[in-house]
């Protein structure tokens, strides 16, 4: 829930960054942030959803078990997490470019 409602946070933040009058525009490498923080929550909430539903959460209509699935696919599409996190480290962070251990 804490998650759900950083996220939620976090999208008013970049919405606000694209409607102010001062001309910053669109958000840059935050949309890296976006895009790891989402990818990896979609992912928890669909597993925690099969863990409630227990053996029904796969048996039922399949929307979760699909929709898990799908999510499994978010840290790989639009650049994998691990491209996202390194963009992250130099562009805003300002980390010198290279291999992070």
């Amino acid at each position: 829930m804490i998650r759900a409602r950083a996220y939620q946070l976090h999208g008013y933040a970049q919405a606000s960054l694209v409607d102010t009058a001062d001309g910053r525009g669109t958000p840059g490498a935050d949309a890296s942030l976006t895009k790891v923080f989402w990818s990896e929550l979609d992912l928890a909430l669909h597993e925690t959803a099969l863990d409630l539903l227990g053996p029904h959460g796969e048996a039922a209509d399949g929307r979760w078990a699909e929709g898990w699935t799908f999510a499994l696919a978010g840290p790989v599409y639009a650049g994998t997490n691990e491209i996202q996190r390194d963009i992250i480290a130099e562009r805003l962070l300002g980390l010198p470019k290279g291999r992070r251990g």
